[in-house]
């Protein structure tokens, strides 16, 4: 794997760098030091044809909550390492980044609070298989999850329910865009698909083992995602960041969509306990998103 470092630019980004790796298969990924955000993702479809199928979006989510920072990034013995500190109260984070040969970039988390606070999903990186402005909807999705969590009419948690008999029921491949004509509340509260998912196996805290929880395939492109993770849950959107409700009768644009992992759905309760970072503690997880074709 080779990294190339790609100059800030002057305007409106205060020097910004960027990072691109590239593996022997010709893959390429672009990190930018701001919000240590995925930027761009080159792989090939069954063609050969190299297209981008990562869609610019926000970035890594901080003990503070913010998605914006400038990091500081570096390569070092061929990872990617970004780093972020907050003045005074001793909390930062460090997130590495490698590609290998096989397509898999992992994406390594550290993590230290100055005060308590909650832990949510931390990268949100949104694909779209196809490498171009294609719906989504055609896309096969997998999850090893046999609950999600519900939420309520203004998008808060409000149970974990089984998936099964329900557009949420994706333990064998389905395609995301006929779910989404499912007459269901959930549906319509969310404006689509924007839920975490209680990944199988899962554990009452600490870091777990490193295991495939969800895969994505294109049919069309024959590019296929396989996402890994030593987190406990994983949250599957279909629907733009921050967006909420769907109009009566109408059907969310899918131009792209986000499995991403967290340590546990938003919902406080006993068999799902809400992740506090506390003071000085240091949090620690692994998720790795592999990208390949499909025969």
């Amino acid at each position: 794997m080779t990294i190339h470092l790609i100059p800030g630019a002057p305007v409106g980004l205060a020097g910004e760098r960027s990072f691109m790796l590239e593996n022997a298969a010709g893959m390429a990924v672009t990190i930018g030091e701001r919000g240590a955000a995925l930027k761009a993702w080159y792989a090939p479809d069954r063609y050969g044809r190299m297209a981008d199928v990562l869609q610019a979006g926000a970035g890594m989510a901080t003990p503070s909550g913010g998605r914006t920072a400038r990091w500081e990034g570096r390569e070092v013995n061929g990872v990617v390492s970004l780093a972020l500190t907050s003045g005074g109260n001793g909390a930062g984070m460090l997130v590495h980044y490698r590609l290998d040969d096989d397509g898999g970039l992992t994406v390594e988390y550290q993590a230290v609070a100055g005060v308590p606070v909650p832990l949510g999903a931390l990268a949100h990186p949104s694909f779209n298989l196809s490498g171009g402005p294609a719906d989504v909807g055609d896309h096969m999705l997998q999850i090893d999850a046999d609950y999600f969590e519900e939420i309520g009419p203004g998008g808060t948690p409000a149970g974990v329910a089984a998936v099964g008999g329900t557009p949420f029921d994706f333990r064998q491949p389905a395609a995301i865009g006929p779910r989404l004509r499912w007459t269901d509340t959930q549906l319509h509260r969310a404006g689509g698909f924007d839920h975490c998912f209680c990944v199988r196996n899962h554990f009452t805290g600490g870091q777990g083992a490193l295991r495939e929880v969800a895969r994505v395939f294109d049919p069309a492109s024959g590019r296929r995602l396989q996402v890994y993770t030593t987190e406990a849950a994983v949250r599957f959107s279909s629907v733009p960041e921050g967006a909420i409700g769907l109009p009566a009768g109408t059907l969310p644009d899918m131009d792209a969509l986000r499995v991403e992992a967290l340590p546990r759905p938003g919902l406080m309760s006993a068999g799902w306990p809400r992740v506090m970072l506390m003071p000085g503690q240091v949090y620690r997880q692994t998720t790795v998103y592999r990208l390949s074709l499909q025969v």
